[in-house]
Parts: C-alpha cells; sequence; structure tokens
C-alpha cells in the first residue's frame, strides 16, 4: 500500500463555487470550467477592486457613460499584447471624455474579463494569455487606486506567488480571502481560474514566482500532489521555487508537506502570510 493511501473525513470547502473541474473535463467542457470561474471567481475579485482600489465618484453627466462592445475588444487586445503605455493612454481617453473609475473598474475590466473567456472557448488564446491577461486587470484596478490615494503597501521585489488549487479539488488555500491578505502584504498574487495540470505547469514554465501555492481537500489526493509538485519543480522558470501547501490533509498532519515534496504549508490566510515571508528569506539564504 503506498504511504499516501491514508483515509480520513475532509468537510466540504467554504468556497464551492470557486471549485475547479477542469483536470476531468476536455474540449468544451474545460472551456466552460474556464467561463464560469471568471464569473464567480474573477469578475467579484474585480468588484471588490471597484469598491476597495477605485475612486468613488458620482457624476450624473457621466452616469451612463459606458464602454462600447469596440473599446472592450480593443482593450482586450492591448492588454493581451501587455502593453502598459497603451493601456494607460487607453483608460486616460475614457476619463477624458467623462466616463467614472467605478464604470471602467466594472464594466470595462469586468467585461474585457469575460471577453478572454470567449477568447479561450474559441481558441484564439490560451490558457497563459488568458491568465496573464487577467493578472493585468487586477493590477490596472490597483493601480487606479494608487493613483487617487496613497493606501496600501507596495508590491515588493521578489514577491511574486501563484496560488491554485489541485485541478478537480475544491479552493481551499487559493480563496478570495488568502489572496487579498497576501496583497496587502505586498505581495503580486497570481491565483488561477480553473486549469488543468498541463495549464498550470505550462504558466510556471512561462511566468517567474517565488512561491507557489497548492491546496487539496482530501487525503485521497496526496499521491497525486506529489507527482504534480515534482513535475512543477522539473519545469518551473525559477528554479529555486518555494512550494507551500494547504488544506484540511495538512491541518493535522504537518509531515505530509515533506512527504509530498513541498516546504511548507498554512492553515490560513494569516498564517499564509508569515509562512510565505519565512519560507522566501529561507530560499534567500539557501541562495
Amino acid at each position: 500500500m503506498s504511504s499516501f493511501q491514508q483515509k480520513e473525513d475532509s468537510s466540504e470547502s467554504p468556497y464551492p463555487e470557486l471549485s475547479a473541474n477542469a483536470s476531468a473535463a476536455s474540449g468544451a467542457a474545460q472551456s466552460r470550467t474556464l467561463l464560469n470561474t471568471i464569473e464567480s471567481q474573477v469578475i467579484p475579485r474585480l468588484l471588490l477592486a471597484r469598491r476597495a482600489d477605485c475612486p468613488s465618484e458620482i457624476d450624473e453627466s457621466s452616469v451612463n457613460r459606458r464602454p462600447t462592445a469596440q473599446q472592450v475588444v480593443e482593450f482586450a487586445r492591448i492588454v493581451l499584447a501587455g502593453d502598459t503605455a497603451q493601456e494607460r493612454a487607453f483608460i486616460a481617453e475614457l476619463r477624458d471624455v467623462g466616463m467614472t473609475a467605478d464604470a471602467i473598474c466594472l464594466d470595462l475590466l469586468g467585461a474585457v474579463a469575460r471577453h478572454f473567456g470567449v477568447l479561450w472557448e474559441g481558441d484564439q488564446a490560451d490558457f497563459v494569455q488568458v491568465t496573464v491577461g487577467v493578472q493585468r486587470l487586477q493590477k490596472i484596478a490597483h493601480e487606479m487606486r494608487a493613483e487617487a490615494q496613497a493606501t496600501g503597501a507596495a508590491l515588493r521585489a521578489g514577491h511574486r506567488v501563484l496560488l491554485v488549487t489541485l485541478p478537480g479539488e475544491q479552493h481551499v488555500f487559493g480563496s478570495i480571502m488568502v489572496a487579498e491578505l497576501m496583497r496587502h502584504a505586498g505581495w503580486d498574487v497570481w491565483d488561477v481560474p480553473g486549469g488543468s495540470d498541463s495549464d498550470i505547469l505550462s504558466l510556471v514554465q512561462n511566468e517567474w514566482f517565488a512561491i507557489v501555492g497548492v491546496s487539496i481537500s482530501s487525503a485521497d489526493q496526496l499521491e497525486k500532489l506529489a507527482g504534480f509538485l515534482r513535475n512543477l519543480r522539473r519545469v518551473s522558470l525559477n528554479r529555486a521555487v518555494g512550494v507551500m501547501v494547504g488544506g484540511i490533509p495538512f491541518s493535522a498532519h504537518p509531515e505530509r508537506v515533506a512527504l509530498v515534496g513541498a516546504d511548507t504549508t498554512a492553515i490560513d490566510g494569516r498564517d499564509a502570510v508569515m509562512q510565505a515571508e519565512r519560507l522566501i528569506q529561507l530560499l534567500g539564504q539557501r541562495n
């Protein structure tokens, strides 16, 4: 019997709507998973950004000014191209004609996120492109806050973390609360909408991350997680990437961290911030 085959009861995730089922799907089903995740996970984040990051504006003359479908498509193209200067110029033009920050954050960025899902479904953009694009949308929302008021922690060099769930598992470690707590601590947080093993590995291969956090909700997945982490370290652009795991299987069994080939674990969002800081310091000492 494998050392991983230890059974235990597991409770449901407090965020069942954020479940990732992409690994069991193929073709259209996987595309639908990404679209659903954008609706349930990415759009709410942009809504939070609108409330917390964008200045509140009440302007009766501009209340009906909303981005057109053509503007949404054009801005999506600019974001996918990674042209920061064009992004800022595009938003500046919208502000010049009276579009509010609320409309930009929710109606433009939210619509662009949905458009990314459509591009994915039509095979016009791959998983890495969509993930990078969504991350850029989140950064734009936060930059709008920074321009309006100097609040919140500035991004710290080398503090980039990717939070994912093992495909097929419920969202535990990469919850909105964990991600937001790490953002407030100055981390550049990427949390991926429902990708398969190959999708996530491709992202790690193409983007540099100091730490990757992976969660599971059942001890039955420990062996699969171990294999996934081996592949992750093998392809990682950062050859010294740190790995943090989370979820019920580790809460009472910290010895399983080493068993699956990870570096540390966290029991909740606050602990995730502390463990990530300790891990990045340790990795710095090793280097």
